[in-house]
């Protein structure tokens, strides 16, 4: 019997085609997204242990995450960037090179079976840099600074609290068998609230044409490619999942944010249409992994 709710992708394109249909929720669509992406960290989490931790093997994964996110990644950005002759739009790009990555990336490492201790702490290590690199790039490329406290919020709400909550609900028994639902349940509630909110920004089809390439190329095609140089240079399934998920995702939801309050709303559709792109790339990537775990992507053996 098929279960929905136990099929990631399903429960990620329902999400977006019930957003995209209904406009998700009228009352707090951005907070409910929010408690959702909590939820789903929460639950993620459970599964680490914190004992134990090698500080070489983590420092390898942060600066693997930090090549990938904010040299490779954000160096593509900048370069859509600067070949793009509205000015808005342009300062929307700026702000999506300086944020760093999402924090879905850590639930997501969950659902593909990868090392969620490292995601964790290369995305805190992520965001400890980003309180300088945000505010630096943002003022370099666009001329304005975001200010360091709202990067500071982000972190405590976003990894903060759910690391808190985990270690409170880490024994509760049911947490193992229920985890993996309630991980794609959340991201349904998340994926229907994000498309739902931002479906307007379609509202202008040749604006959202033109961004279209650039946000295909920022997110399939550079994840694409790093995946296929770790499958080519016999990366183990860990690394695989790491350096794809750091290198074709960044913080959209807090991009636009920025962006919005900066310079106003037409700086925020990059970061929009993107999500949609990063929303599609999630089911595929799941099922390249799924097709390559047999063929190619070996497994840390310890």
């Amino acid at each position: 019997m098929f279960r929905p709710w136990r099929s990631f992708p399903t429960m990620v394109v329902s999400g977006l085609l019930l957003g995209i249909l209904t406009g998700g929720s009228p009352y707090y669509p951005g907070q409910v997204a929010t408690i959702a992406l909590v939820v789903a960290m929460t639950l993620a989490l459970t599964e680490i242990r914190l004992e134990g931790v090698s500080v070489r093997t983590e420092l390898r994964a942060f600066s693997h995450a930090f090549v990938w996110n904010y040299v490779v990644l954000a160096g593509i950005i900048l370069v859509i960037a600067w070949l793009t002759a509205d000015a808005d739009l342009r300062s929307g790009w700026i702000v999506m090179a300086a944020v760093p990555s999402a924090i879905a990336v850590i639930p997501l490492t969950s659902i593909f079976r990868g090392n969620v201790r490292s995601a964790l702490i290369s995305s805190a290590l992520l965001y400890i840099a980003a309180l300088v690199l945000v505010p630096a790039i943002t003022l370099s490329f666009a001329g304005f600074a975001v200010p360091p406290s709202e990067i500071a919020l982000q972190t405590f709400l976003q990894i903060g609290v759910p690391l808190l909550a985990s270690r409170a609900i880490v024994r509760v028994p049911a947490i193992e068998r229920w985890r993996p639902v309630g991980v794609n349940l959340s991201f349904f509630v998340l994926v229907t609230m994000v498309a739902g909110a931002n479906r307007n920004a379609f509202a202008d089809p040749g604006l959202v044409l033109t961004l279209s390439g650039a946000a295909f190329a920022r997110t399939f095609g550079i994840g694409l490619a790093v995946l296929g140089l770790a499958i080519v240079t016999h990366r183990n399934r860990e690394d695989c999942i790491a350096w794809t998920l750091f290198a074709s995702f960044k913080n959209l939801g807090l991009c636009a944010l920025l962006a919005l309050s900066l310079f106003g709303f037409r700086a925020a559709v990059p970061a929009i249409v993107a999500l949609f792109f990063e929303i599609a790339w999630i089911v595929s990537l799941q099922r390249l992994l799924r097709a390559k775990a047999g063929s190619g992507v070996r497994h840390r053996t310890t």
